[in-house]
């Protein structure tokens, strides 16, 4: 009778799993930080380049080619009122990295290649905007890991998304 009480318990304390508290992912481009009123989006672009153009009105507008660089593109969409035919409002924000020097440490955002972009129903308050004034930050986290940091501020129109934390791989 005890060894039949003693294979119950330890049948008991083998089939006990302890909670799994780790945070899964689909893949090492995760995005820390997203107002909770809409979703955000990362992508790494390989051996593409940014350019900055401007229209014959003098507007800024970015179209991505082949390159050497790295591209990264950080998407926020607002969720859509669906009872409002122009409820839709997206903020992006891509940043052009050269891969053979990925740590940045800068304040002088005026020499980098990074643009603003504010979509929306905003009369007078959209369109594509040179990140002029904040910090970037850079580093390598891992083997082929880096963490970005970007703080900044555009002057022309409002901004929901001011900051940026993410962390990319280079796989």
């Amino acid at each position: 009778m005890k060894y039949i009480w003693f294979v119950i318990f330890f049948i008991m304390i083998l089939s006990c799993k302890t909670t799994d508290r780790t945070l899964t992912r689909k893949s090492d481009n995760y995005l820390n930080d997203c107002p909770e009123a809409g979703n955000c989006n990362f992508k790494l672009l390989k051996n593409k380049s940014l350019n900055i153009l401007t229209d014959n009105l003098g507007d800024l507008y970015t179209k991505i080619n082949e390159g050497d660089n790295l591209v990264l593109v950080f998407d926020y969409e607002k969720n859509k009122n669906l009872d409002l035919q122009d409820s839709g409002y997206k903020e992006q924000i891509f940043i052009e990295l050269n891969p053979n020097a990925l740590e940045i440490e800068t304040h002088n955002l005026k020499t980098k290649k990074l643009v603003f972009a504010r979509l929306c129903y905003c009369k007078g308050q959209t369109g594509y905007y040179k990140i002029k004034k904040g910090n970037l930050s850079i580093k390598k986290v891992k083997k082929r890991n880096y963490h970005i940091m970007l703080d900044f501020k555009v002057d022309e129109v409002p901004q929901v998304i001011s900051t940026v934390n993410q962390v990319f791989s280079l796989k």
